[in-house]
């Protein structure tokens, strides 16, 4: 199938220009005469443009908060979006809006115009986008949505200095703790050969640590090496993003601190849904998309499922995985009240706090752990660096 650019008239005399599938050249024209009733003036095939890559999350939130202010001021987008385009400094952003403006020009709707560049945008965007123009709710869709992408910004950066503060931790060690066997130890095995007297086992297997501690190096460089080479391939597939998420949802604090933050991204994400006037089966498929969890997104699915066939969403959520009963005992008495979205606010809430709570933890245990660990290495060498020198004052003191 392709894509043709056509211009005419209508059987009014009305202008028109727009887009249309077909097979072949023939197949568009026959439509477009036949079917539609349009007096050709030009029809032309439109070539595929070569993918692009993604919008940048800051670049995007920026995006969607500008159309968000058009809709709501009930301006014309395309024009609304022509000068918005002429003020921004990002040339991959310019070329976006750009090509949105091109579409809505050649008389594609709003959702259209963004589905087709769908790859450069967020998961799942182009359906909720789809969704607030069909509930009339176009402006708090989209400034909901951005609400959404801002907390998994900040869960990305909580989770980044989760990481990368036990790497330090670990890297700094490590240093520690070569020197000592590759500078230090080797030194004073020098010494302890002019001794001439038996070492004691301490002293004995400090040494042999010392000597294997080069290849002890490569053999952790060419483990860690391939650990991160597994993790990224892991993410090529879904089998593998499912196994990721898995892995990080068993570690110990890490996994609470990142199942927290996203089931606080999924409540929050249908209560904005709600809101906008977005059915609970469709927001809770969009809540799934957009958290970019395998394991949440099939359970959001089957829930959602579940709902429209007529059970309860209490009942649904109790084989869930990854959505907590919780959630679904919340929706239950907030739909029988009347304040499903305030409800499910609190509860994100909630859960924001037991991820920050969480954080806090591993920052306050992490650092006493690795002084523990790598003190007792240190403590170890140097009882057993000493312990000859003991034992030789006690010979030259008869």
């Amino acid at each position: 199938m392709s894509w043709f650019e056509y211009e005419g008239q209508c059987p009014g005399g009305t202008a028109i220009t727009g887009r249309i599938e077909a097979e072949n050249h023939e197949a568009a024209t026959q439509i477009l005469t036949e079917v539609m009733r349009v007096r050709l003036g030009d029809i032309r095939e439109v070539k595929p443009a070569a993918p692009r890559a993604p919008i940048r999350d800051a670049d995007f939130i920026f995006f969607n908060e500008q159309l968000a202010s058009l809709a709501s001021a009930g301006l014309a987008l395309d024009e609304g979006l022509e000068q918005l385009a002429r003020d921004i400094k990002s040339r991959r952003l310019r070329r976006f809006i750009e090509d949105v403006v091109a579409d809505l020009r050649h008389g594609e709707s709003i959702e259209q115009a963004i589905g087709k560049h769908e790859a450069q945008l967020p998961a799942l965007y182009s359906r909720a986008l789809r969704a607030g123009v069909q509930s009339g709710q176009l402006a708090g869709t989209l400034l909901g949505l951005n609400q959404h992408f801002r907390l998994m910004g900040q869960t990305r950066q909580i989770l980044w200095e989760i990481l990368s503060y036990p790497i330090l931790l670990f890297v700094v060690g490590l240093t520690i703790v070569s020197l000592f066997f590759m500078k230090l130890v080797p030194q004073m095995a020098e010494i302890f050969s002019d001794f001439g007297t038996r070492l004691p086992w301490p002293t004995v297997l400090l040494i042999a640590v010392a000597d294997a501690f080069p290849m002890i190096l490569v053999v952790l460089a060419i483990l860690v090496a391939g650990i991160a080479v597994g993790w990224q391939l892991l993410r090529m597939s879904p089998a593998g993003r499912s196994v990721r998420e898995r892995i990080v949802g068993h570690l110990p604090i890490v996994g609470r601190i990142y199942r927290a933050s996203l089931i606080s991204r999924f409540v929050r994400s249908v209560a904005t849904s709600v809101q906008a006037g977005i059915t609970l089966p469709e927001a809770l498929r969009l809540a799934g998309g957009v958290t970019g969890s395998p394991g949440l997104s099939v359970d959001a699915e089957r829930v959602a499922g579940a709902v429209e066939q007529g059970q309860a969403v209490f009942t649904s959520v109790q084989t869930c995985r990854w959505i907590p009963a919780l959630f679904g005992y919340a929706v239950q008495v907030a739909i029988g009240r009347d304040i499903l979205t305030s409800s499910l606010m609190h509860l994100s809430e909630a859960y924001e706090s037991q991820a920050a709570h969480a954080q806090s933890m591993l920052r306050v245990l992490l650092f006493p752990v690795v002084v523990v660990v790598v003190g007792g290495l240190i403590a170890f060498g140097v009882v057993g660096l000493f312990l000859p020198l003991v034992s030789l004052v006690n010979v030259v003191s008869g």
